[in-house]
């Protein structure tokens, strides 16, 4: 799975910095042409070919605004747009989708929810803005939206559903790494037993703005609602550090029962903020802004707070600027491809519309950019506007969800897993945690609103484990001390010393 992660990444920061040299081309044309001239795009498919053909699309939609809304560039976007489509192959139960290599499951093949999310993303940010303008929607670019909006539908939200590709526990949800590949034997499709569990955080929030995308072009309930269950998850994760009154998270977190690996106390990925890639939680952080701007899961608190934790990551220099990664580590460690030893942190720049430190930092960095294209666009599109935590899309007052957060150094991931349980049918929950200091754990029951203490469930011995892996865990009935069985919302509460997590779990 590492190597799956590091892949995908790599794809990612080769194409950027392969737009990162030299002027950006004025025109339309001459930017699509740059897109095409990848080489990349001509000797990849599946997953890998999306990382390629995805990255710095988004220059697409900023060459438009930085022309003054120059419809010459969303015209060359729908040229590559379609070029992406052509791509597309049927697969065994009539889907389309971008088939290739399944990552660390080669030689298999087959399509996976990020590939399709990372071309279909850009398409649905084009159709927003056309569909919202009249004299773009009753040109031939209004087709072309439709199009694509028709495309999300099928192939985002049909495909994925029949699939089972997307799992719902409780307030949460989150879409799958579903290790289903196509037999070429047979040509039927074929689900690999054990290869099934929740997306990295960063492919699974991909899936999240599509929706929040196609909240905001259709007005569907059923889209926002998909994306508060997305960037809830992403929410009840945070650590939230009192001292600093800062939020951080993990690479990844378990959510379903299959995110357990069935030998005993081990995750199917590993929990850990991502030293070796701090781009990841850059985009991740892009991401959770576009959520806050649409009205979803994420207050101006919750934003503040993030924009403190990458400030508490700078080391306060404008001449000789570094980053270490959220939760304090300075540097990548040995074993990082493609440099070992370099910042494990960076600017989350999409924060810039919040924050003049922010501002001050980045306008600092694009003094040695020559990155054309994204000087332009902080400048004329960006700066246009002071900042602040006016929300983009949405006015008013927006009703959030209740999730927990409380102050919290030491556990590094604690979770109800499933969430909700048929207390009558026997079912059981595995409270898990994971911790950077010895334990144990206590779990706790509370009621619904979490304002009362009703009893403690367990404590949780933690086990000295060595890899990242690594958790420990207990089960539970849903029953009393007595063994009377409970029936109806809760809160199970982890504490460590200071530190606290809570999940909302509901017992039938």
């Amino acid at each position: 799975m590492l190597r799956r992660i590091f892949l995908s990444f790599v794809f990612c920061v080769a194409l950027v910095l392969s737009f990162s040299t030299g002027a950006f081309s004025e025109t339309a044309k001459g930017f699509h042409a740059k897109m095409m001239a990848n080489p990349n795009i001509a000797k990849s498919s599946g997953e890998g070919f999306s990382w390629h053909a995805s990255n710095a699309v988004g220059g697409f939609i900023e060459g438009y605004y930085i022309n003054n809304k120059d419809r010459s560039w969303l015209e060359e976007a729908a040229n590559y747009f379609d070029f992406l489509i052509s791509k597309m192959e049927k697969e065994p139960d009539g889907y389309m989708g971008w088939v290739g290599p399944y990552f660390g499951l080669e030689p298999e093949i087959g399509a996976v929810v990020v590939g399709d999310a990372n071309l279909i993303d850009p398409m649905l940010a084009f159709s927003e803005i056309v569909m919202k303008d009249a004299s773009l929607k009753s040109s031939p670019l209004g087709k072309k939206a439709e199009e694509y909006i028709a495309l999300a539908r099928k192939t985002l939200v049909e495909k994925w559903d029949k699939r089972g590709g997307y799992y719902e526990d409780g307030m949460f949800g989150s879409y799958l790494n579903t290790g289903i590949v196509i037999d070429k034997s047979t040509n039927q499709l074929r689900a690999i037993p054990g290869k099934k569990w929740s997306e990295n955080l960063n492919k699974h929030a991909k899936m999240g703005v599509c929706f929040l995308k196609l909240y905001r072009i259709t007005g569907e309930q059923m889209f926002k609602d998909r994306a508060e269950k997305i960037f809830g998850h992403y929410k009840a994760i945070m650590r939230y550090t009192k001292s600093e009154n800062r939020y951080f998270w993990n690479f990844w977190e378990p959510l379903a029962p299959f995110d357990f690996k069935p030998e005993g106390d081990s995750a199917a990925s590993w929990i850990a903020v991502h030293h070796s890639q701090p781009g990841y939680q850059l985009i991740e952080c892009s991401m959770l802004v576009e959520a806050y701007h649409t009205g979803v899961v994420f207050s101006e608190d919750d934003m503040k707070k993030i924009v403190n934790t990458n400030i508490w990551m700078w080391n306060k220099s404008l001449t000789d600027i570094h980053f270490k990664a959220s939760d304090g580590v300075l540097k990548t460690p040995a074993y990082a491809k493609p440099k070992p030893n370099v910042d494990a942190g960076c600017l989350w720049t999409s924060l810039a519309d919040f924050d003049p430190k922010i501002r001050e930092i980045y306008t600092a960095q694009l003094k040695s950019s020559r990155n054309e294209l994204e000087k332009d666009y902080f400048n004329k599109v960006v700066c246009k506007e002071a900042p602040s935590y006016k929300r983009k899309y949405v006015t008013g007052e927006v009703k959030l969800p209740d999730i927990p957060i409380y102050p919290n150094t030491e556990i590094v991931m604690a979770v109800a897993i499933p969430s909700h349980i048929s207390v009558s049918k026997g079912e059981t929950m595995r409270l898990a945690c994971k911790v950077n200091v010895k334990g144990p754990v206590k779990a706790a029951l509370f009621s619904g609103d979490g304002k009362t203490a009703l009893f403690e469930i367990g404590a949780i011995s933690i086990s000295p484990y060595k890899d990242m892996y690594g958790v420990s865990s207990m089960k539970w009935d849903g029953k009393d001390k007595t063994g009377k069985s409970l029936y109806g919302d809760f809160r199970v509460r982890f504490t460590l010393n200071d530190s606290t997590k809570e999940w909302k779990i509901k017992l039938e």
